[in-house]
């Protein structure tokens, strides 16, 4: 029951968009799946509920101490959800005043892992260092970093691999990477070509393939579904697709990356046969 962290700490990544594809995705395919809204915007929550507002979870869980049963609900495709609200926010500013462990949003995922019993929890960051990002980031097993290839974002993969590495000098643990996933990318650019060469250059086969900007994508998120309802045929759907299994490949296989390192990646040319 593996816990995933998506994140980067620059926004506009399309973080969201990632998590929540591969949550329809893998409930598509049998699996039992947690999403935990961590992100004060509650974006995911919205597209996986119509809409609809909730109470965060992490408040009620956290701070009333509720029981997670109680703040479980099912969104669409029958993806299981710790929803998320503005009060997201206000129990990670809260726990710190209240002195709590640090572990403690680690103890509760860990406790929501038990009782639920999912296949996998996707946990959707928040885009920047607010309070309990470095929690969230603690309580991972793994971490997926979408980013667009503009300098900006790139520079934003960078700052999670210095955060992770402090988190490991600091508290003994920190997520392991589990890919880096190019994301709306104008392929014949040249812009986007170099920097798309310049993540694979450091960062190796830990680089997953580019899922193309499209304005399908942007459907999905406007009508709460999925790329595949929008257009399956579509290369955005295609490379949505490739991302997901790379997914359930990497987690199946026995060799995963031991730690976020940038000296880990091997060179272009391995990266670019693995795609």
């Amino acid at each position: 029951m593996p816990t995933i962290a998506i994140s980067n700490q620059k926004g506009g990544v399309g973080k969201t968009t990632l998590t929540v594809h591969l949550a329809a995705w893998l409930a598509t395919q049998g699996l039992r799946v947690l999403v935990a809204d961590a992100d004060p915007q509650a974006n995911a929550t919205a597209w996986l509920c119509g809409g609809e507002r909730h109470q965060s979870a992490f408040w009620r869980l956290l701070i009333a101490r509720e029981k997670v049963e109680n703040v479980l609900i099912t969104g669409r495709w029958g993806v299981g959800l710790l929803p998320g609200s503005d009060e997201t926010g206000d129990a990670f500013i809260t726990l710190a005043a209240l002195h709590r462990p640090f572990d403690a949003i680690a103890q509760m995922l860990r406790q929501a892992n038990q009782v639920l019993q999912p296949n996998v929890l996707l946990l959707d960051m928040p885009p920047s260092k607010a309070a309990g990002f470095r929690e969230l980031l603690f309580a991972a097993d793994y971490l997926l970093v979408p980013t667009q290839v503009e300098r900006l974002s790139l520079h934003g993969v960078q700052y999670m691999a210095d955060t992770v590495a402090e988190l490991q000098r600091e508290q003994g643990h920190a997520p392991r990477l589990l890919g880096v996933v190019p994301n709306f990318v104008r392929a014949r650019t040249i812009d986007h070509g170099d920097h798309l060469v310049d993540l694979v250059g450091s960062f190796g086969p830990l680089v997953w393939p580019a899922i193309p900007l499209s304005i399908r994508l942007s459907e999905a998120a406007t009508y709460g579904t999925h790329v595949w309802a929008r257009d399956p045929g579509c290369e955005a759907a295609k490379a949505m697709e490739q991302v997901c299994r790379r997914f359930i490949e990497n987690m199946a296989s026995s060799q995963r990356p031991s730690a976020f390192s940038r000296q880990e990646a091997t060179g272009s040319e391995q990266a670019t046969n693995s795609q």
